[in-house]
């Protein structure tokens, strides 16, 4: 039988900025993940230990946050995928719940949103996939199924936004240079020669 397919649309320019290497990799993301049918399968939000991690001394003397500070604790002691659980009252308004099975709380209420906090410091492709392949295994009752990244932002429009960021919140002109650790690890990302790398990412800005 031919492995199932999610596919996975991501809402942010800076994601892309981390993966291609040009700033820091991203330390969270907001992730919609569909059937191949079209259907959504659902809602996550990818965090990181790096973006968590720089949590704690904000949470540490918030003693409404203690749970969740002990949480993030133990996940940062780990290198496996942890979930977070937000729950709706049964009397709001907006009341929702997930229509997947899920934990229920003490109210018998199932989350109306799940965080996944993976063990990788930052975000790239391949924490996208493993973070959704164990979300599918744990929730919606699939393994054997191909992440597809749905409209990633090509290499060349990531540099010109990310120029144009620079400039407009550095206040001048950004001169960029791309080091040679950044064009191998391209080359081997986009299965491309080094040299045409280089004039692909010279040609966008």
């Amino acid at each position: 039988m031919a492995a199932e397919k999610i596919i996975v649309k991501t809402e942010s320019s800076n994601l892309w900025w981390g993966i291609y290497g040009l700033c820091e990799k991203a330390g969270w993301e907001d992730l919609e993940l569909f059937y191949e049918s079209g259907e959504k399968a659902g809602a996550v939000c990818l965090n990181t230990k790096g973006y968590l991690r720089n949590a704690l001394d904000e949470l540490l003397n918030k003693k409404h946050e203690k749970e969740f500070y002990e949480a993030v604790q133990e996940y940062l002691s780990d290198n496996v995928c942890h979930y977070w659980f937000y729950y709706d009252e049964p009397e709001d308004e907006d009341f929702q719940e997930v229509n997947y099975d899920a934990p229920k709380n003490g109210k018998g209420v199932k989350p109306r949103f799940i965080d996944i906090w993976h063990p990788d410091e930052g975000i790239d492709l391949e924490t996208i996939e493993t973070g959704v392949k164990s979300f599918a295994k744990d929730f919606l009752g699939i393994e054997n199924f191909i992440v597809e990244v749905a409209d990633a932002e090509p290499l060349e429009e990531a540099v010109n936004s990310f120029k144009l960021h620079q400039e407009r919140f550095g206040g001048e002109d950004v001169k960029m240079e791309f080091s040679d650790e950044l064009i191998s690890e391209l080359s081997k990302r986009l299965k491309m020669e080094k040299k045409d790398v280089f004039e692909k990412l010279n040609s966008s800005i």
